[in-house]
């Protein structure tokens, strides 16, 4: 299949430069298969949670609403 792509001009002069025994051809079929053969790792976020165990999600207005309270207490003094 042919295609088209976009390359940035500072890419193509590092290809260009490139010193392998490989055709350009060559050098973009074998790096897409590298990059596809590696599976996706999945990113795990850390436990950040604070509170109590159970106490089950927070909406945002809660959330607010305490930020609303503690700039009053601030603001009141």
């Amino acid at each position: 299949m042919r295609t088209t792509i976009d390359i940035p001009d500072s890419l193509m002069e590092r290809v260009k430069k490139y010193k392998g025994n490989m055709t350009f051809r060559s050098l973009v079929i074998s790096s897409l298969e590298k990059a596809l053969a590696t599976e996706a790792v999945d990113f795990v976020l850390r436990d950040g949670s604070v509170g109590e165990a159970g106490d089950g999600p927070v909406s945002s207005r809660e959330i607010n609403e305490q930020i609303d309270a503690q700039r009053d207490q601030r603001f009141s003094r």
